[in-house]
């Protein structure tokens, strides 16, 4: 409640009691007159003991109204300096609120120039993103590409590394077969032969044993075809280091062969077992 609202309350409290003591004081008057007019002299003192107890009353009251005015007073001027400086911040405030306004007008602009790159932002960014997309399947061909070529680059290596090993191993080979050839040459010269002389008719070097002999000066070894044995291939036969004779190849199977004894060089009795070598 507002100190107006209790003033008034007080005011209110006031007049109800003076309307109360008036209300009493005419109710006693009408006793006292009453009692003045069946002749009662008392009467009379009582009614100014009344009266004078109402000034008293009424001058109290009076006080206290003027106390009440006073405290209006004081109150209302409170009200005039707050008045006059809620008037103040109101000012305040006003100039504030334009600032505000104005500061509200600048951030709208601004809110809508960021609008627009915010705008531009997006579209740029979906162009980098079309760019790096891109670019990834580029990246990801680029990759690609050069995993196989790494991979041909590394197939190429070992193939050169092969080639390499394979080269130094014919290098080798080849020292290998100037020596054989130089080798076989000599032996070709100590036996009056050259590269023109033909040798189909003579037997790889090589030794086996006679299997089995038959009445008819035929001969089985242990070698054949697979070994290089052709048909009028000539074989010597020893025994120790005792020369038998000499046998013709007539036949040939891929790990046997059949030969004649050579009447002309028939030394001794060939038998199972007679050691078989051929010579140049």
């Amino acid at each position: 409640m507002t100190l107006i609202g209790k003033i008034f309350t007080v005011l209110i409290l006031i007049m109800s009691l003076v309307f109360m003591t008036v209300a009493m004081m005419v109710y006693a008057t009408h006793k006292n007159w009453r009692d003045v007019v069946k002749g009662d002299g008392a009467g009379s003192q009582g009614m100014e003991a009344t009266i004078t107890e109402q000034k008293a009353n009424a001058s109290a009251l009076q006080d206290e109204i003027e106390t009440l005015k006073t405290k209006l007073e004081q109150e209302r001027a409170a009200r005039v300096y707050a008045l006059a400086a809620l008037q103040a911040r109101t000012k305040l405030q006003d100039a504030e609120l334009q600032r505000l306004d104005q500061e509200n007008e600048r951030l709208v602009k601004s809110e809508a120039d960021m609008k627009i790159l915010l705008e531009l932002s997006e579209t740029n960014s979906k162009n980098l993103k079309q760019e790096v997309a891109q670019l990834r399947g580029d990246i990801k061909t680029a990759q690609a590409d050069r995993d196989n070529s790494f991979g041909e680059v590394v197939l190429l290596t070992d193939k050169l590394q092969q080639y390499k090993v394979e080269q130094d191993r014919l290098k080798e080979r080849e020292q290998q077969l100037v020596s054989t050839t130089a080798r076989m040459q000599r032996v070709l010269t100590a036996h009056g032969m050259d590269q023109y002389t033909p040798v189909d008719g003579i037997p790889p070097q090589l030794e086996a044993v006679v299997t089995a002999v038959n009445d008819n000066n035929m001969v089985e070894i242990s070698v054949g075809a697979d070994d290089g044995i052709r048909r009028g291939n000539t074989l010597d036969v020893f025994r120790g280091d005792t020369y038998l004779g000499r046998i013709t190849i007539k036949e040939t199977a891929p790990d046997r062969a059949v030969g004649e004894i050579v009447r002309d060089f028939r030394r001794g009795l060939i038998k199972k077992g007679d050691y078989v070598s051929t010579k140049l």
